[in-house]
């Protein structure tokens, strides 16, 4: 994963606006919780969580150039930013009442994502819960790029991405105490012609 870093990295320096729209705001039930957001990047997702006034909010990214640019957002100053990877966590044992996992998993070959579900339990505490947004193996983008793992997709830019399926994510998390997935459906135009895009939100509870 270090060649991982070091591709993301370069994203991030060469694109800095790329992915700058603000995520809507997410109807998650975070006012006075501890809250992680796992994969930080440039912040559009972290926009919405602060708007939502948690108790504290931390978040990690493994780039380094991704946390050093969200400390330069003055938005950003009372969150905890940490160079992290979600595999081996800087976090003590059950400390987030909400860890936040969107499109982190994807980044990940089959044996490290199940490692970071382990870590992702042992900090996260006992009736806790983890709001889930990633990609659906039904999504266009599954067909493009070079397979080295089953639904797992080497990119042009080098960077991987996994596309998943409810029944995999439902063995993933199934050490949880409750976990409700769902795909959602849009169908958009691309160059004139419609494409399929699918994405499967959920939330798990420890």
């Amino acid at each position: 994963m270090s060649k991982q870093k070091d591709f993301w990295d370069n994203e991030y320096s060469l694109h800095k606006e790329k992915w700058k729209k603000e995520t809507k705001i997410l109807m998650y039930k975070l006012k006075n919780k501890v809250v992680l957001e796992l994969g930080v990047g440039n912040g559009k997702t972290l926009i919405s969580l602060i708007k939502q006034k948690p108790k504290e909010i931390y978040a990690l990214d493994f780039s380094k150039v991704a946390i050093e640019n969200c400390k330069k957002d003055t938005r950003f100053q009372k969150v905890n930013l940490s160079v992290s990877d979600v595999k081996n966590m800087p976090y003590i044992d059950n400390f987030f009442d909400i860890i936040i996992c969107h499109y982190i998993l994807n980044n990940l070959l089959e044996k490290e994502r199940i490692i970071a579900i382990k870590e992702i339990k042992r900090i996260l505490k006992e009736k806790g819960s983890i709001y889930f947004e990633d990609f659906s193996y039904k999504d266009f983008r599954n067909n493009e790029g070079k397979e080295i793992e089953k639904n797992t997709k080497e990119k042009k830019n080098k960077i991987i991405c996994h596309f998943f399926s409810i029944k995999e994510l439902n063995d993933l998390f199934s050490k949880f105490r409750k976990s409700n997935f769902k795909e959602h459906y849009t169908f958009p135009l691309r160059n004139n012609k419609e494409i399929k895009r699918v994405i499967i939100r959920g939330n798990i509870q420890k």
